[in-house]
């Protein structure tokens, strides 16, 4: 009886230099900005460090304590809550019918056309999208006071009130972002076989059965990744939008951790807490992160 000899596999020297040059340089890249400045940041966040030299004091958990008795802070951190709920709310279902939309409607030949129309906005740089909605919502002669008085209405303080300012934004972050997942969404809907479709069109379900269930659990493992990702876009995005369009005002209604944390910096000097700021900030994302994952899993479809 003939027994069969296992393959061997040899390494060459090149291989293994392509090895080491594709896992190291990326590891590389993680410690040098990431894992260093994380590092530093949690040190300085011990210390009344001033951004200035390196004469630092050990304070011990001084910032911490004050961070958890500071109302501000604690109103950013509502704020971005706020800012990521009510951005979430609106954009994902919006950008899941839109993938829908144009990934499996057979009568619509222009979709390339609207895929490119709608990720736009993710193109333009913050600050022209900054300006351009500053003027937008203008009290005087803003497009929107300008519908509104036009229908008999009074003019809103769209940035200039406390209680609408943080929705202002979200209308802001749902139209800059929403074109970038609905792509994202698309490439996941129109990886689903029609096959599947087409077998539960025969046995009777409409349009909306199908999506329903079919295209929302074969696509759930990708709009969980995409929530992931829209916690990282609202600390981001959110801050640059912040930064230019309210400076966290009026009287902090807008202001959120990243922008808190930047205003600590810039304005006060005072580095120590910015440090703790963004500690807790790093800390509230991951358990928001973790919240997501948690609330999102669910069984795995194969097709």
């Amino acid at each position: 009886m003939k027994t069969k000899k296992k393959k061997s596999y040899l390494v060459s020297p090149s291989d293994r230099i392509f090895d080491i040059v594709m896992t190291g340089l990326p590891t590389v890249y993680l410690i040098v900005l990431f894992a260093i400045p994380a590092i530093a940041g949690l040190y300085f966040s011990f210390t009344n460090f001033g951004g200035f030299d390196m004469n630092v004091k050990w304070v011990g958990f001084t910032h911490y304590i004050k961070m958890l008795k500071d109302n501000i802070f604690w109103r950013s951190v509502g704020n971005y809550f706020k800012l990521y709920v009510g951005s979430s709310l609106v954009c994902f279902p919006l950008a899941f019918i839109g993938a829908v939309a144009l990934t499996k409607n057979p009568l619509l030949k222009e979709r390339e056309f609207y895929r490119v129309l709608f990720f736009l906005p993710c193109a333009i740089p913050s600050m022209i999208i900054s300006i351009m909605w500053i003027t937008m919502f203008n009290p005087t002669f803003g497009v929107f006071n300008s519908i509104i008085q036009a229908l008999g209405g009074e003019p809103v303080l769209w940035l200039g009130d406390t209680n609408i300012v943080m929705y202002s934004l979200i209308i802001v972050v749902v139209w800059r972002q929403m074109g970038f997942y609905m792509a994202y969404l698309m490439a996941g809907v129109s990886n689903i076989p029609d096959d599947i479709y087409e077998s539960a069109r025969i046995d009777g379900a409409n349009d909306f059965v199908q999506t329903v269930k079919i295209t929302v659990p074969l696509t759930w493992d990708v709009i969980t990744t995409s929530m992931l990702f829209f916690v990282k876009g609202a600390i981001n995005l959110g801050f640059g939008l912040v930064y230019i369009i309210t400076r966290g005002g009026p009287d902090n209604a807008s202001q959120i951790i990243s922008s808190y944390m930047y205003y600590q910096i810039t304005t006060n000097q005072n580095y120590g807490y910015a440090s703790a700021i963004s500690v807790a900030m790093l800390v509230i994302t991951m358990l928001l992160s973790l919240f997501i994952l948690k609330v999102m899993k669910r069984e795995t479809y194969e097709y």
